[in-house]
């Protein structure tokens, strides 16, 4: 048991650092990248290193699961890993890892009006708390102290939007299959796609044709792919596996604090009140999180 708890942990740490640093990853990837370069590359890498996953899953689809499953690849996928590096070109990448936390937010609000899931009081206030503090971020962004709004925020929070709909999809229509075959599927069905954006409206092509001139930004999208795709869902599934989903869900804290932490190494200039809100996030996330 004893071993079992500090491989739990070690996951759960490693997955923290994976995913917390990827806001710094697309951030040093813009440097020379296109946004939609970033996302398509991204997905195309993820869905090679799944492919053998979802072949050795395949049996298991069932026909009436193809379009939840596409659907979620284009909702949990597509939208949010072009909005991402979109929304960077104006924002921080401390500011993107926190938002990132409304994601269990938007899950919520979806499955209260869709799915008739009920709210509790903790659900309601770390909601607003959370919102609050998502305002202050979007309102008094920069580095100097006062009102400065950067509505590009908004790209971030609506990919957690739709990482939340993706949620309510994979629970209410994809229960009967395994985490690694919904994620597999789901991203190797967009291949497609992915490719096409990469090929055809990115200067990727030329971008090859010089790679020595882009090779370290396109180091960082490989490992955006790779790593903080393919292998961070790999071992996010096995830790629930290990130990259950509200453990796993605890990188949901984590996550933001190392995104802050690289952020403030890397020079980004973080204000008071863009700390405040911050904090008002990372406590509605925990305050939901709860039991009443």
């Amino acid at each position: 048991m004893r071993n079992k708890n500090i491989l739990a942990w070690s996951l759960l740490l490693i997955l923290a650092l994976i995913w917390g640093s990827s806001p710094l990853l697309i951030k040093k990837a813009l440097v020379s990248l296109d946004p939609f370069e970033i996302g398509a590359l991204r997905l195309t890498l993820a869905s090679f290193v799944l492919m053998p996953f979802l072949l050795k899953n395949l049996k298991e689809i069932q026909k009436k699961d193809y379009l939840i499953l596409f659907t979620s690849g284009i909702v949990g996928n597509v939208l949010p890993y072009f909005l991402y590096p979109i929304a960077q070109t104006k924002i921080d990448s401390a500011t993107s890892g926190v938002l990132t936390s409304l994601t269990p937010f938007f899950a919520l609000i979806i499955g209260v009006i869709f799915y008739k899931l009920k709210a509790t009081k903790n659900n309601i206030v770390g909601l607003v708390i959370g919102f609050l503090g998502t305002l202050l971020l979007i309102l008094f962004s920069g580095s100097a102290v006062g009102f400065n709004v950067d509505l590009f925020g908004l790209f971030v929070v609506a990919a957690t939007m739709l990482y939340g709909i993706n949620l309510n999809l994979v629970k209410y229509h994809l229960s009967h299959l395994k985490p690694i075959t919904i994620t597999s599927f789901s991203i190797v069905s967009i291949l497609p796609l992915s490719i096409y954006i990469l090929f055809f409206l990115t200067p990727f092509q030329s971008h090859v044709n010089n790679f020595n001139d882009f090779k370290i930004e396109f180091g960082y999208v490989f490992v955006l792919g790779v790593l903080g795709t393919s292998i961070a869902t790999i071992i996010f599934y096995n830790l629930i596996k290990i130990k259950d989903t509200v453990f796993a869900s605890m990188v949901t804290y984590l996550m933001p604090l190392v995104a802050i932490s690289l952020g403030v190494i890397d020079g980004e200039k973080i204000n008071e009140i863009q700390l405040l809100g911050m904090a008002l996030i990372l406590i509605g996330v925990f305050i939901n999180g709860r039991k009443n």
